[in-house]
């Protein structure tokens, strides 16, 4: 029987300004339509973005803090900002108490989400889900006060699901927490189907998908490409996504904006690498849509990304160390391929027949509806 009522308190959710941030929890609640009625309470990063919208039947209700413009990850989390963040996401989560009696509440990402919405549940009557993304575990829950905050929220949950295997690891060695199941997100169907690689010009042809900030290791991959240049490599670099930064060092990359599925996967398929030197990652879709389309990879062992893999087949690993070291093992990566091209061939070749499956968005929504209608239940 459906579930009548599904509260949603998401850390992030896509905006006005930035349509594609944090798409893929929207479009896994899309996918949830049929069954639920979805009532979604997130930040308003920009002045721009509408506090109530109504979303192909999402119903959406944003609050305001002091967050400058920034999104907490492009360095808008100072602590003035993380304070009103705390007490405008409480006091729109009162309304909670207004909602009909019976139902399920879930929170995307367990810091500060869970903590906040953990007193405006019900053990019986809305019992609370937490799915932890990356950063809740990797970043802010490896530290006070996001520790205490994170263990303080998952406390009060009825079931908690983890992106990784390795994140469930952390959160159960680390954190005392015993049930966790591990459910990675998945990715699109525009991703699927076989591979058609469209390879143009000389040199070696690189992308990048996601957000231009340094946790996510764009500055450590610019610098590295700078120093392989600097050594006589010919190559260009396509970058896809928003964020504050553009080039280092006088070097900056074809810059392309943000794509939606279809023309990521197309920039995919003229790819010869895609780079993801992260700081912390849970189970990156941009990974996950790189192996679909057959597209090897550089990234650093964070997160859940060795277990998208079978040992090094298909992608190139990198050390999660410092930037300094990261940015010389791309630089001394790019400079091998340059003299081998035939290496991206065979991590090709290894991604035709994976022996770590791709796991689609549907799949995912699948669990999660499953999950949700056994916990109200």
């Amino acid at each position: 029987m459906p579930v009548s009522s599904l509260r949603v308190f998401s850390a992030s959710w896509p905006g006005k300004i930035e349509p594609w941030r944090a798409r893929f929890i929207r479009d896994l609640h899309l996918d949830l339509s049929d069954e639920f009625e979805t009532d979604v309470i997130a930040p308003a990063i920009h002045p721009d973005d509408p506090l109530e919208e109504e979303d192909l039947g999402l119903r959406v209700r944003r609050f305001r803090y002091l967050s400058g413009g920034k999104a907490p990850r492009q360095g808008g989390m100072g602590f003035l900002t993380a304070l009103s963040w705390l007490l405008a996401g409480r006091k729109a989560l009162r309304s909670w108490k207004h909602t009909p009696d019976h139902g399920v509440s879930l929170v995307h990402w367990g810091v500060p989400g869970a903590y906040l919405a953990a007193s405006f549940c019900h053990a019986r009557k809305n019992p609370l889900v937490v799915w932890c993304h990356g950063s809740d575990v990797h970043h802010h829950g490896r530290r006070f006060p996001g520790s205490w905050l994170l263990r303080k929220g998952l406390s009060g949950a009825h079931k908690i699901l983890a992106a990784s295997e390795e994140m469930a690891h952390e959160l159960k060695h680390q954190h005392g927490i015993r049930e966790v199941e591990v459910l990675p997100v998945g990715i699109d169907e525009a991703f699927r189907g076989p591979a058609t690689v469209s390879r143009e010009g000389a040199g070696l042809r690189l992308l990048w998908v996601g957000e231009r900030i340094e946790s996510k290791g764009y500055g450590r991959t610019l610098r590295g490409i700078q120093k392989a240049m600097d050594r006589g490599v010919v190559l260009t670099l396509e970058v896809i996504g928003d964020g504050p930064m553009t080039g280092v060092n006088g070097y900056t990359p074809q810059l392309s904006g943000s794509k939606d599925p279809r023309g990521v996967r197309e920039a995919m398929d003229r790819a010869d690498m895609l780079l993801l030197p992260s700081h912390g990652e849970g189970t990156p879709l941009v990974v996950q849509e790189a192996k679909a389309r057959q597209l090897p990879v550089a990234a650093t062992e964070v997160g859940g990304i060795p277990d998208l893999y079978h040992g090094d087949e298909g992608w190139f690993p990198l050390t999660p160390d410092c930037d300094e070291v990261v940015e010389s093992e791309i630089c001394d990566l790019l400079i091998r391929l340059n003299q081998n091209p035939q290496a991206i061939e065979d991590k090709r070749r290894q991604l035709r027949d994976p022996a770590v499956p791709i796991l689609f968005r549907r799949d995912s929504s699948r669990r999660l509806a499953e999950i949700l209608q056994e916990v109200c239940s």
